[in-house]
C-alpha cells in the first residue's frame, strides 16, 4: 500500500511538471530601419521597418515624438519591395522642415524586450521652401574650374569644385566621360543630400570616376558626408595593392543610388568595396571585387566576388539582395558568404531577409569568435557550386538568440561546430543537406528546431535533429536551372510551421498561412522571375 501511494505521489508530481511551460530565455526582438535617412520628401512617402522575433512583433511608430501608429503585421510596402512594418508619411501635413521618426519592435510574447529603433530624420518639402535649385555640371575632360562657372557650357573640370558650388542638397551633373577622379571635398558635413549623377540622358557605364588610384591624389578618403552618388561607375584601380573604393570615416554618411561599384582590376585585385562608416546601397550593382561588407544593402545585385560578401557587424541590414558567384580562383582566400569573426567584440541585431546566392563557392554562415546577438536570417537560398567541395555553413562562440527561418542551403551542411557557449536557435522551415550538431547529435541550451529537411543523415545521426524532421531528396523543381522551388510532392512542401512575420517567400509570393513550406520558396510561387 506505501509503494502505490508513493508511486501515485511521483506520477502526479511528474504530471504537474508536463503541464507547467518550460521557462524559456528573455529574448529582444530583432529589427532596423529600411530607409536612408535625411531625404527630403514632397510626396506621401512609405516609411518601413523589418522586425522579428519568435513570438511575433508590434511596431510601434512616432512622429516628432508622438505616438501615431501600432502595425501588428508586415504588408506590402511598394517604395521598398518587401513585406515589412510601414506608415505612410504625408508631408503636406507637416510645415516645411525636419520631421523626427522613431520607432519600437514590441514582441508578442510576454517577458521579452522591446527593441526602440535609433530617431531619424526625414525632411517635409511640400511647399518647396527647402528646395536647393542649384545645379552645377562638371566635364573631367574640357571643362575648368579656373575659368568654368558650373553651367551647362561651362563646366567644371572635377567633382569637388562642382559639389562646393552647388552647396547642400544642390545637384551635380557629370557630362558622358571617363577620365573623372576624385579628390579630397572640404568643408562641414551636408544637412540634405547633395546629388552627384550622370546628366540626364546617360546611364552609369557613360560616366566613370576613379575613387582610389596608384598615386595619392585619389585614395578613397573624399571625407565629406551627406553626398548621394547616383546613376555613375565607381571604380578603385589599385593593382598591385590591396586598397577600397571608399574609405570613410566612422561617421560619415553616403548614399549610393543606382550605381556600379567596381575594381578595375577584377576581384582578384583586393579590393574591399567599404571599410566602414554608413554606407547605404540602394538598386546598385556590386561587381568584380575581393569582398563587399557596409552595413544597408536594398535592392542590390553582386556578381563575381573573390571572397566574403559580407561581415558580422552591429545593425547589418541586407534586404532583396542577389549574388552571383563567389570564386576564389587560385588565390588562398578562404570565402564566406556572412561571416562573424569578431574577438573580443559583441556584434548585434543583424538581419539577411530574402537574399539569395547561386555559384557559391564558399561557407555560407560562419562563425568564429567574438560575442553575436540578435540575428535574423529570413528567407535566404545559398546555392554551393561545386556540389563536391568540401565548404559547409558552420559556427562556433558565443550566439545567442538567433533565428534561422526558410532557409534554403543547397549542397550544403549547416553544422553546430561547437555549441557550449550558444543558447536560444530557433531554427524553422529549413532545408539543409544536413544539420549536425556534434557528435552528442544536440542542440545549443533553450533552442528549437522545427520542420527541418535534409537530405541525408550524417554517420554519427541515429536520427534527425529537431521536431517534425523529414529526410531525402528535396525535390527542387530544376536544380540545373536554378529553380529551387519544390515539386508538389516533395516532402517539404507545405508542411512547415508558421514563423511570425515572414507571409511571404524570398520572391514576395504569399506562403499558405496553414501549411507553409519549408525553405526560400513557396509553393503558391509562379517560378523565376
Amino acid at each position: 500500500m506505501k509503494m502505490s501511494c508513493i508511486f501515485r505521489h511521483f506520477f502526479y508530481l511528474s504530471l504537474l511538471f508536463a503541464l507547467v511551460p518550460c521557462v524559456s530565455l528573455a529574448t529582444q526582438a530583432i529589427a532596423n530601419w529600411n530607409v536612408v535617412p535625411f531625404q527630403t520628401v514632397a510626396k506621401p512617402f512609405k516609411v518601413g521597418v523589418v522586425a522579428f522575433h519568435e513570438t511575433g512583433v508590434d511596431v510601434v511608430f512616432r512622429i516628432n515624438g508622438k505616438e501615431v501608429a501600432r502595425v501588428k503585421e508586415p504588408t506590402w510596402n511598394d517604395r521598398t519591395r518587401v513585406h515589412e512594418y510601414w506608415i505612410e508619411i504625408r508631408p503636406d501635413d507637416f510645415p516645411d522642415g525636419p520631421i523626427l521618426l522613431g520607432a519600437t519592435a514590441i514582441p508578442d510574447g510576454e517577458g521579452h524586450e522591446a527593441r526602440t529603433l535609433p530617431d531619424f530624420t526625414l525632411y517635409a518639402n511640400s511647399r518647396g521652401t527647402l528646395m536647393n535649385s542649384r545645379i552645377c555640371w562638371a566635364d573631367a575632360d574640357k571643362g575648368s574650374d579656373e575659368t568654368g562657372d558650373g553651367s551647362e557650357l561651362r563646366p567644371f573640370a572635377t567633382i569637388a569644385k562642382a559639389v562646393l558650388t552647388a552647396g547642400d542638397g544642390g545637384t551635380v551633373f557629370l557630362k558622358a566621360g571617363k577620365s573623372y577622379r576624385l579628390t579630397a571635398i572640404g568643408g562641414p558635413p551636408f544637412r540634405h543630400w547633395t546629388t552627384v549623377s550622370a546628366a540626364p540622358g546617360l546611364a552609369a557605364d557613360d560616366v566613370h570616376i576613379l575613387t582610389f588610384g596608384k598615386d595619392a591624389n585619389s585614395t578613397g578618403r573624399y571625407g565629406k558626408s551627406g553626398i548621394r552618388w547616383r546613376n555613375v561607375t565607381l571604380y578603385c584601380d589599385r593593382n598591385p595593392g590591396y586598397g577600397n573604393i571608399f574609405y570613410f570615416s566612422d561617421d560619415q554618411e553616403v548614399w549610393f543610388d543606382g550605381v556600379v561599384l567596381t575594381d578595375k582590376n577584377g576581384r582578384f585585385g583586393g579590393t574591399t568595396v567599404f571599410n566602414r562608416g554608413h554606407p547605404y546601397v540602394t538598386d546598385s550593382i556590386i561587381r568584380d571585387v575581393a569582398n563587399v561588407f557596409g552595413t544597408f544593402h536594398s535592392n542590390v545585385r553582386m556578381e563575381r566576388i573573390l571572397s566574403d560578401v559580407f561581415r558580422g557587424v552591429s545593425n547589418l541590414t541586407a534586404i532583396n539582395v542577389e549574388v552571383h558567384t563567389i570564386n576564389r580562383g587560385d588565390t588562398k582566400a578562404h570565402p564566406d558568404f556572412l561571416q562573424f569573426h569578431n574577438p573580443n567584440t559583441l556584434v548585434e541585431n543583424v538581419i539577411l531577409y530574402n537574399v539569395r546566392c547561386y555559384d557559391m563557392e564558399a561557407q555560407g554562415i560562419f562563425g568564429g569568435d567574438g560575442d553575436i546577438k540578435d540575428v535574423a536570417i529570413v528567407n535566404l537560398l545559398l546555392e554551393k557550386q561545386p556540389a563536391q567541395t568540401q565548404l559547409v555553413s558552420q559556427v562556433n562562440g558565443n550566439w545567442q538568440h538567433i533565428l534561422l527561418w526558410h532557409i534554403t542551403l543547397v549542397n550544403q551542411s549547416f553544422s553546430f561546430r561547437e555549441a557550449s557557449q550558444m543558447r536560444y536557435w530557433d531554427v524553422r522551415n529549413c532545408i539543409f543537406s544536413a544539420f549536425i550538431a556534434g557528435a552528442q547529435n544536440t542542440l545549443p541550451a533553450e533552442s528549437r528546431a522545427q520542420a527541418v529537411h535534409v537530405s541525408q543523415l550524417t554517420w554519427q545521426q541515429k536520427q534527425p535533429l529537431g521536431e517534425g524532421c523529414t529526410i531525402g531528396d528535396p525535390l527542387f523543381v530544376n536544380p540545373a536551372g536554378k529553380d529551387y522551388r519544390l515539386k508538389p510532392e516533395s516532402p517539404a512542401a507545405r508542411s512547415g510551421v508558421r514563423a511570425p512575420g515572414v507571409p511571404a517567400d524570398i520572391d514576395g509570393r504569399p506562403f499558405d498561412p496553414e501549411r507553409p513550406d519549408r525553405g526560400a520558396f513557396s509553393s503558391l510561387n509562379p517560378g523565376p522571375r
